[in-house]
């Protein structure tokens, strides 16, 4: 499968059958430390900053659903 570098946009052909979700992977092009996720059955590689920005946005959620 094919999957896209966020960092510098390279194609990376990513071994499903090899990867699982939390796997690292690391891009020829830029060298960026990438991290399999697979939602709804698809692959994608992102940064570990990416990653952090979700889990905020997520916590930020969970707050906001608290307070009402």
């Amino acid at each position: 499968m094919k999957c896209t570098c966020p960092s510098c946009k390279a194609v990376i052909e990513l071994d499903t059958n090899e990867k699982d979700e939390g796997d690292f992977v690391k891009c020829e092009e830029c060298s960026e430390l990438l991290e399999v996720e697979i939602k709804g059955g698809s692959f994608r590689l992102v940064t570990d900053q990416e990653k952090k920005h979700e889990e905020m946005d997520e916590l930020d959620e969970s707050f906001d659903n608290e307070e009402e």
